[in-house]
């Protein structure tokens, strides 16, 4: 069985930050807490909630990588010290739209309402249109925007169906999906094209990497683990298997998985 590892796994630099913050502010003996998942990978959370990581109170307040709410960040500040790692691409995001609501642009953004991420922009643009399905708008000036884990082919199509639907004067489009998604994305369809299974190693609650599995899946075979115990589902007679990780999922765990498929016969 011949084994194609895609060259860009594990964290991306925005996750990779955020971790190593919390992890140093643990092992330094502060007292920590959060609200939410700080990335979306159980393996990674349980390890900071080893090192003392609490949902209840402490005296540092960790906003996540996905970003919060600014008004909600304020109001932490009044009584904790606030330790913010959220990723600089979702952070560009986020003023990129205030600056186009304040120029007088409908914010229209391509995303999951229920995102962390998507959530925390209507902090900045309070009339901004998240969605994920196209809309129908009467409206002189409009700006496209997406959510920074989702795919490209699928923003462009958005857009064209919502245009086709709308009125609209002027519309302007920035495509504010993370670049390193964009070549993940990418990558998963080359590989997905050759071979006969395709593993995504990431968590099951992870937009970028259940995205990944979606589009692999148009192509191959796809099994989406979040770690090596779950590789008990793997398929026999498998010649090419290809492993991809989404951007949450530490390169260890990657590593594990391949080890896993070198002991079933993988070269």
């Amino acid at each position: 069985m011949q084994i194609i590892i895609a060259k860009n796994i594990g964290f991306c630099f925005g996750v990779k930050d955020a971790v190593e913050r919390a992890r140093n502010l643990l092992k330094k003996g502060n007292k920590v807490f959060t609200d939410d998942d700080i990335v979306h990978n159980k393996e990674v959370m349980s390890e900071l909630k080893e090192l003392g990581l609490s949902f209840d109170d402490g005296e540092i307040f960790l906003v996540r990588a996905h970003g919060l709410p600014k008004e909600k960040i304020e109001k932490l500040k009044e009584k904790y010290k606030i330790e913010d790692l959220t990723c600089s691409i979702v952070h560009n995001l986020f003023i990129r739209a205030e600056k186009l609501e304040n120029e007088g642009y409908q914010n229209i953004v391509f995303g999951k309402p229920n995102h962390p991420e998507m959530i925390a922009i209507k902090s900045y643009s309070k009339k901004a249109i998240v969605s994920q399905t196209p809309i129908s708008i009467d409206t002189e000036k409009v700006a496209f925007l997406s959510q920074t884990t989702m795919s490209v082919e699928e923003f462009n199509k958005f857009i064209d169906e919502t245009l086709k639907k709308s009125k609209i004067a002027k519309h302007v489009v920035f495509n504010t999906i993370c670049k390193i998604t964009i070549t993940r994305e990418n990558e998963t369809k080359e590989i997905a094209k050759n071979v006969d299974l395709l593993i995504v190693v990431g968590g099951k609650h992870s937009s970028n990497t259940r995205k990944l599995a979606r589009i692999a899946s148009e192509y191959t075979e796809v099994l989406h683990i979040e770690t090596e115990d779950e590789l008990n589902k793997f398929p026999l007679n498998v010649k090419k298997v290809g492993v991809v990780s989404g951007t949450s999922t530490p390169n260890e765990t990657v590593n594990r998985v391949v080890n896993i498929l070198k002991k079933l016969g993988g070269m």
